[in-house]
């Protein structure tokens, strides 16, 4: 019967999962050994200027790999406000916080009826805006005062919800404040949560 499973199907179908597995494992490594560093050593962290569009440019592939596991689609907006923004910033925070909350995204967005992922960039000339914008379930404003917070979640919670320890949030805005931004949480409008990332625009 072609439509049986076979078990070369299995198979493959076992190591997508692994894989998976395998790289939201790496993934919390990487934001506990982070966070660890931050920890031990809250200084600021290097700073240099970045175009950040260039930046997010160069992130596609990655952001694309991440969505596509969650069937979600990428949308990536960079409007005529923010072309050659440049911010002072740590490189490698700002991807680690931009990786973070698309990953984010994409665990409590997976079921949504619209699909896309908004990647929004604006610049007033004083600060760069980085929104990331689901269709989900949103965030009840009774949680969000604990959203920032390390390990927020309970055994039960993460049992119940999506993977994670409550850590990638709280990591995202200890970078994004050790580089004078902000990182806040807003209602996406229709439904959904809408996360911005604010850094300094330099000349």
């Amino acid at each position: 019967d072609a439509e049986m499973v076979t078990d070369e199907d299995k198979r493959k179908e076992y190591h997508r999962t692994l894989r998976r597995q395998a790289e939201r494992l790496s993934h919390l490594v990487e934001n506990v050994l982070c966070y660890s560093r931050l920890e031990r050593n809250p200084a600021r962290p290097r700073a240099e200027k970045i175009d950040l569009s260039s930046l997010l440019g160069r992130m596609r592939h990655a952001l694309l790999e991440l969505t596509d596991r969650s069937n979600l689609q990428l949308d990536f907006q960079p409007s005529a406000s923010a072309e050659s923004v440049r911010v002072l910033a740590d490189p490698s925070a700002l991807e680690r916080i931009v990786l973070n909350l698309v990953d984010n995204a994409c665990k409590y967005a997976a079921d949504a009826e619209d699909r896309r992922l908004h990647l929004r960039l604006e610049s007033d000339g004083e600060r760069a805006r980085i929104e990331i914008c689901d269709h989900g379930p949103g965030i009840d404003p009774a949680e969000r005062k604990l959203l920032f917070r390390a390990f927020s979640k309970s055994a039960q919670q993460a049992a119940q919800s999506a993977p994670g320890v409550g850590l990638g949030l709280a990591l995202s805005r200890r970078l994004a404040r050790s580089m004078r931004g902000e990182l806040s949480v807003e209602e996406t409008p229709g439904g959904g949560a809408t996360f911005v990332l604010e850094v300094p625009v330099v000349g």
